[in-house]
């Protein structure tokens, strides 16, 4: 299990309690959909936990909630404290029911790190302000009338130079410099269709300033999430985040919101701001997917392999293909090994009888 956020790179607090994660003192779960989260004391997040064990202890928290203090509820989701742990109940709550809860608490908790960056800024300056108008006999009023502005200003500067992680950073294809982008870089950014990924982003250059690379994956998630949050950094509240989840409900969901978006080619800060937010939205929600896919899929080539292995040893054979993915215009019938493996893989899934006494 991870000991830092995967989205701010914080610290997560405590120790799991009952979850036996190892970490974390805010901890949802999703009974139904099977999913376990560790929530990020900084920024809110929801990091999903691991698949090793996870439905186990799921189950030991959902025990653990039953005794435990219902502190906040809606029809479907639940705010529960036992003893030093916060526990966020997840039943079968619609998308406009889960958004406050999920998004809602990680919008607050960026208006809570800009006041902790304007206020000491502002009182600090209101201080000097005041000293210098009264030596100046009035004349500086307007200017600290609008330090709160200033201080404003310089959060999201530092947010916005917030460096965004890339594994391996692309190359312009104009000027031939490795991109380094900041999170202020990706407002130029275009999400484009893509016929072989799920989401494409088109970065430009930070030096040249034309389109550089184009982005799939993962990499293009990264992308939107660093640069969707800086440009979201001054949205906050329940009641944005209601307003987002309804433009991703009226767009029929995440993935045909994305494609929607890309059909336009807009760049991130031409969007609307609403939009914008419901893009996170939508692309949390589309990673969270693939990750849970990734993880079945790597699960069952862990089983499959032996499997596939031992038909190769017993046939003589040096080679197998997916017949999928191989692109075969014609294979003789004969050849499919599919029943005999899938049969091979219910006699190891199959429980095997308990003789009786």
């Amino acid at each position: 299990m991870y000991t830092t956020c995967a989205f701010c790179n914080a610290k997560l607090d405590g120790d799991g309690g009952p979850s036996g994660l190892g970490v974390g003192r805010r901890i949802a779960f999703d009974e139904w959909k099977g999913r376990l989260w560790v929530i990020c004391p900084k920024c809110a997040r929801w990091n999903l936990t691991p698949l090793d064990d996870r439905l186990e202890r799921i189950e030991t928290v959902a025990r653990a909630a039953h005794d435990a203090k219902l502190l906040a509820a809606t029809e479907q989701v639940a705010l529960l404290r036992w003893q030093y742990y916060d526990f966020v109940r997840v039943g079968k709550p619609p998308r406009m029911e889960l958004a406050p809860w999920r998004y809602g608490e990680r919008l607050r908790a960026r208006r809570q790190e800009r006041l902790k960056y304007v206020i000491p800024l502002t009182v600090a300056a209101v201080g000097l302000g005041v000293a210098a108008n009264v030596a100046a006999g009035g004349s500086l009023g307007v200017f600290v009338w609008n330090l709160h502005r200033l201080a404003d200003g310089l959060y999201v500067t530092i947010v916005g130079n917030r460096r965004v992680s890339l594994v391996e950073p692309p190359i312009c294809a104009h000027c031939g410099t490795l991109l380094d982008l900041r999170a202020k870089h990706v407002q130029h950014a275009r999400v484009v269709p893509e016929a072989r990924a799920d989401v494409a982003v088109v970065v430009s250059c930070p030096h040249c300033h034309h389109e550089a690379a184009l982005l799939t994956g993962n990499d293009a998630q990264v992308v939107l999430r660093q640069g969707l949050s800086y440009l979201n950094t001054t949205r906050a509240g329940r009641r944005r985040a209601e307003e987002a989840a309804q433009v991703v409900d009226h767009a029929g969901g995440p993935d045909r919101l994305i494609r929607d978006v890309a059909r336009r080619e807009l760049t991130l800060r031409s969007l609307r701001p609403e939009r914008r937010l419901a893009l996170e939205m939508a692309v949390d929600e589309q990673a969270e997917v693939q990750e849970l896919q990734n993880e079945l899929q790597n699960e069952f080539i862990k089983k499959v392999t032996p499997v596939l292995q031992q038909v190769a040893t017993e046939k003589g054979l040096h080679v197998l293909f997916n017949a999928q993915e191989a692109g075969f215009a014609w294979v003789d019938p004969g050849l499919d090994l599919t029943a005999d493996v899938i049969k091979r893989l219910d006699a190891v899934a199959k429980p095997t009888a308990t003789p009786k006494p």
